[in-house]
């Protein structure tokens, strides 16, 4: 796979990244023969990192990780 991408993202503690990442992590890529993502936690930091076999590809899937992400920050927020 010739096109990668890290993405790193802050949480207030690790507590919630960790719950960020159990729940990010129940959506499976939908073509995993062309795009292939790692979630792990570090510290407060949630990182996620995609390869795939194109940029498109690349593009589509890191767009709707984010779009999962967004969903679960709302939800933290609503019932922080």
């Amino acid at each position: 796979m010739d096109h990668h991408l890290e993405i790193g993202i802050p949480f207030p503690s690790a507590n919630l990244a960790n719950v960020a990442k159990q729940v990010l992590s129940v959506d499976k890529e939908l073509k995993s023969d062309q795009v292939q993502r790692t979630i792990h936690v570090e510290d407060s930091l949630l990182k996620v990192h995609f390869d795939s076999v194109s940029a498109k590809m690349l593009r589509v899937s890191a767009n709707s990780f984010m779009e999962m992400v967004l969903m679960v920050l709302r939800t933290m927020d609503d019932y922080a």
